[in-house]
């Protein structure tokens, strides 16, 4: 079980054992708390904000 924080604000913990469980847990807090980081695919595309997610789990795990 990987244990980390939000990648964008650090307030919130998560806990998952997969890279993916984690980007299920973290999804209501994105649309609460980082809506613009959604909506900004267009700006910052999807897969560099996903390298970093994966990055931030690896290095937590």
């Amino acid at each position: 079980m990987v244990t980390m924080a939000c990648i964008d604000c650090g307030a919130v913990h998560f806990q998952a054992d997969s890279l993916r469980e984690m980007l299920v847990a973290m999804m209501p807090h994105y649309f609460e708390a980082h809506h613009e980081v959604i909506q900004s695919h267009t700006m910052n595309p999807r897969e560099a904000w996903m390298n970093r997610l994966r990055a931030a789990f690896e290095a937590s795990g």
